[in-house]
């Protein structure tokens, strides 16, 4: 599991920009800008939002796999490549968003694109690295790896960072594989102009530096100490900026490695566009650094106020809607913990996602003259549809109808809005066999919910997650199997700080457990639902001993033994052969 995956959307390089820029980050994860300054980045609600070059925001496409991991990359075309692991498949976007899939059956974790237009892409789960051709032909480029990373050189040559022979890798074009370097095993590597790899030595707080024949060097030391580690991207002029969580500091360092402190912050996922602007994302905003440092905020994530600026959700422990700029209470919404508005794009209606531990639930309100009110919740019907198709899960399966099943998670949330009278709802529920817990059993839906002018609503269709088919609401309460997801941890409802560390969780444990035997995975699957009974107890402890504010108190507790555990099971996973 590598550690710049813990991210929302973790740090991507740009693609089909200049010539220079492509053979150095080709590489992308996440976000990425095309070629005429547009910035795409996939939430983990499964959309791809777009902003323009002045930070105006649009939604660019929906429906992947909430939570998932996304690989998102630009060919020199200015199509949008995307890696959808709900649906098991690379998803392709001409630059006016019509969709087509271009290679199904597949899960890569990463995509980088080489150039002679072939796409490669990194699966983790098949320690494998794919290659297809602009056609969409597919191929296996690599295989027997625990890769960590890839990157490209300007030659073309691909390195791989690989967990099995504890070295970084080198495979020319036609696939020759050479050992590069031994006794190394990075989580993250970059190309600067002159084809020197960098790499971030996180166990040493360093970054090292090998030349193109081999040569290693350390380049800089007595970094901040980081359980996120480091994100290490090159501008245009050969300057290497390193993001140090530890230090909360952006370091920039010249070529000959002078360093020098070019901004101080928690950010996260840096990226340049082409006019050498640097783009990292700090408490819910996406922040723009000009070359010569000055900062600005280009684009707020956070749907905290409304379209028309008018109303302001405010969260924490007594969680409410205001007037913009006052404290005048509009809505009390202190019976829900943990929640997050998604704003209808009039401001006349929203969505609240709350909850904690194995549920997360929404509530819909409208405004009526000047009065907000309750609407009827679709948790309870579209419940029963997942109900519905567990139990068809548990008919495939041979098991007895009467089964005792363990419930893990449900999960119904508001992604977005269509417009303003249609809402996107995904919803999830996972449960296991009680006395073995295995197998499990997870099914996800994308619901399309449309609103009359009363506020009544009705589910107009409804997608499986991982099929390309849409099916009526009719045929959705009918007899159907649902795909397998892999994660068997508890989601949390968090902020920005805890769903890092809950992805960075979900991604090194999928890792590790796609490595183990059969019985391996069961006893870790065992082992990490105790581990998630003794974070919500400890969370709960936090909570009710809390001389502060109890809900942050319990959010910290809770964000730092998630970060514990993903790199205890980090750990783990560099000692698998």
């Amino acid at each position: 599991m590598r550690r710049k995956m813990n991210k929302l959307f973790v740090a991507l390089t740009v693609a089909a920009l200049t010539t220079i820029l492509v053979s150095i980050n080709t590489h992308a994860r996440h976000q990425a800008f095309d070629g005429k300054g547009n910035l795409f980045v996939a939430d983990y609600s499964g959309t791809i939002s777009k902003y323009t070059p002045d930070g105006t925001k649009s939604t660019f496409t929906y429906g992947l796999m909430p939570e998932g991991v996304y690989d998102v990359v630009f060919d020199r075309a200015g199509n949008l490549f995307v890696s959808d692991g709900g649906s098991k498949s690379i998803l392709k976007f001409t630059p006016d968003g019509k969709k087509s899939t271009f290679a199904s059956g597949v899960t890569p974790d990463e995509l980088i694109f080489d150039h002679s237009g072939n796409l490669f892409g990194l699966d983790r789960g098949d320690g494998a690295i794919f290659k297809f051709t602009p056609d969409g032909k597919k191929s296996t480029f690599a295989s027997q790896l625990v890769p960590h990373a890839v990157a490209l050189d300007s030659a073309g040559n691909l390195f791989v960072s690989d967990g099995r022979s504890k070295s970084i890798l080198k495979f020319t074009p036609d696939g020759t594989k050479s050992t590069f370097a031994p006794g190394v095993t990075p989580i993250e590597l970059v190309f600067d102009h002159s084809g020197n790899l960098f790499v971030a030595d996180d166990a040493n707080r360093s970054i090292l530096k090998f030349t193109p024949d081999g040569n290693k060097s350390t380049f800089a030391s007595d970094l901040g100490a980081s359980d996120r580690g480091y994100d290490l991207v090159f501008d245009a002029a050969n300057n290497l900026f390193v993001v140090d969580s530890g230090s909360k500091s952006i370091f920039k360092f010249a070529p000959d490695g002078t360093k020098s402190t070019f901004a101080t912050g928690d950010f996260i996922r840096p990226i340049f566009d082409k006019a050498g602007n640097l783009y990292v994302l700090e408490s819910g905003s996406i922040l723009k650094f000009t070359p010569d440092g000055a900062r600005s905020t280009f684009a707020v994530v956070s749907e905290h106020t409304s379209p028309d600026k008018k109303w302001e959700y405010v969260g924490g422990d007594e969680q409410k809607l205001v007037k913009s700029g006052t404290n005048e209470m509009a809505l009390d919404l202190s019976d829900h913990v943990l929640g997050g508005v998604i704003w209808a794009p009039d401001s006349k209606r929203f969505a609240l996602n709350w909850g904690r531990g194995r549920s997360h639930n929404t509530e819909l309100y409208q405004l009526r003259g000047n009065k907000w009110k309750t609407l009827k919740s679709p948790d309870d019907d579209v419940h029963e549809i997942l109900n519905k198709a567990i139990a068809a899960q548990v008919k495939k399966s041979g098991l007895p109808k009467k089964t005792d099943l363990r419930f893990i998670g449900e999960r119904f949330e508001v992604t977005h809005w269509v417009d303003s009278n249609t809402a996107i709802l995904y919803a999830w529920l996972e449960e296991m066999v009680r006395e073995t817990l295995d197998p499990d059993f997870t099914v996800n839906f994308l619901f399309t919910l449309k609103f009359d002018d009363a506020g009544k609503w009705k589910i107009v269709k409804t997608q499986r997650v991982s099929d390309e088919e849409e099916i009526g609401e009719e045929d959705a309460r009918k007899d159907i199997s649902g795909p397998t997801q892999t994660t068997e941890q508890e989601e949390l409802r968090a902020d920005a700080s805890f769903r890092d560390a809950d992805r960075r969780l979900n991604e090194v444990y999928n890792s590790l457990r796609a490595r183990l035997s059969p019985s391996e995975r069961d006893r870790l699957k065992k082992e990490q639902l105790a581990w998630i009974d003794r974070r919500n107890a400890a969370a709960q402890a936090a909570k009710a001993n809390a001389q502060e504010i109890p809900t942050e108190v319990a959010d910290r507790e809770v964000t730092e033994m998630t970060l514990a555990r993903a790199a205890e099971l980090e750990k783990r996973l560099k000692k698998v052969k």
